[in-house]
């Protein structure tokens, strides 16, 4: 892989990983953000930049490094933005609100928050490599089957 392209990689999922950090602010989307976050986000990644004609055709090998590196890369951008937002909208609430039960957690969050990138990391990279490969694998499985393109690197014809 050029280097030119990991950066591009990892300007994208940091920018993801902050719009999902924006998103799961809010109650009803914080379950579903974190889990396009986690799971899918390096498919949409390799989707956009499939379209904007920035990374050629992948192989298996490939898809499972660039989905392991946009998982962890979005969780650290996911990171970078809740964990901060999420303790100032706490403290403002804690204010007008002395009473209310709050999202009281963020404070032992951010005290852990390494351990959280580390295990986060792991599970993030692991499912978006997978996911990522699975999605390289069929379409190009739908390739062949439909005759557009003959793909080589990544499947040996069976007799």
């Amino acid at each position: 892989m050029n280097k030119d392209i990991f950066k591009k990689i990892t300007i994208y999922s940091v920018l993801f990983g902050a719009l999902f950090g924006i998103s799961a602010l809010i109650p009803y989307l914080q379950i579903l953000s974190v889990l396009i976050m986690s799971v899918i986000s390096s498919i949409l990644i390799t989707i956009y930049m499939e379209r904007k004609k920035q990374i050629g055709q992948l192989t298996i090998k490939g898809a499972g490094i660039i989905g392991a590196y946009t998982g962890l890369i979005s969780l650290v951008g996911f990171m970078i933005v809740y964990l901060p937002l999420a303790s100032i909208l706490g403290a403002v609430v804690q204010l007008i609100f002395p009473n209310s039960i709050y999202f009281s957690g963020i404070k032992f969050l951010i005290q852990i928050w390494w351990l959280i990138l580390l295990m986060g990391g792991l599970v993030t990279a692991l499912f978006n490599s997978f996911a990522l490969i699975a999605y390289i694998y069929i379409k190009d499985t739908y390739f062949m089957m439909e005759g557009k393109k003959e793909i080589k690197g990544n499947f040996t014809p069976r007799s």
